[in-house]
């Protein structure tokens, strides 16, 4: 018995073990900082910028995980397109993943056929992520922000 729509379910599972890989990677980096934050004896502004620049990074990595999915499942695969203009390359891939995590959707590309559904995840899974980001960063701000007059 053939599997049905084969395309589908790699991309359901593929998209599962993104996410997963995401997240994980998401909460370990918090982790990491808030612990380098704890353990510094740098003076606050430096804290604070470790945390901004570590925070920045890891959702880049992040970008770049679903992007490099994105195209395996897409450019290696076939199981999906983007579309939108001529041919894409992997860093419109990830120009596209970026414009998803972010939820900001310009419109110029756009994906078509099963690899919809990592896109569609990736949106809800980046906006988690960065509010997730914006929250710790909130609290460490409150924990390590200091005025001197």
């Amino acid at each position: 018995m053939a599997i049905p729509y084969p395309g589908h379910i790699a991309v359901v599972l593929t998209t599962f073990i993104a996410v997963v890989l995401a997240v994980l990677l998401h909460y370990e980096a918090l982790w990491l900082i808030s612990r380098q934050i704890e353990r510094s004896h740098r003076p606050h502004r430096q804290r604070i910028l470790i945390m901004a620049f570590g925070v920045l990074t890891t959702h880049i990595a992040e970008i770049w995980l679903f992007g490099i999915t994105g195209w395996w499942l897409s450019a290696i695969h076939g199981i999906g397109a983007l579309k939108g203009y001529g041919s894409f390359q992997l860093l419109d891939y990830i120009f596209f993943s970026a414009v998803t995590y972010t939820t900001v959707g310009y419109g110029d590309i756009y994906a078509v056929g099963p690899v919809r559904f990592l896109y569609g995840t990736l949106a809800l899974t980046g906006f988690v992520l960065i509010t997730w980001s914006a929250s710790f960063t909130f609290i460490e701000m409150q924990k390590h922000w200091r005025i001197h007059k």
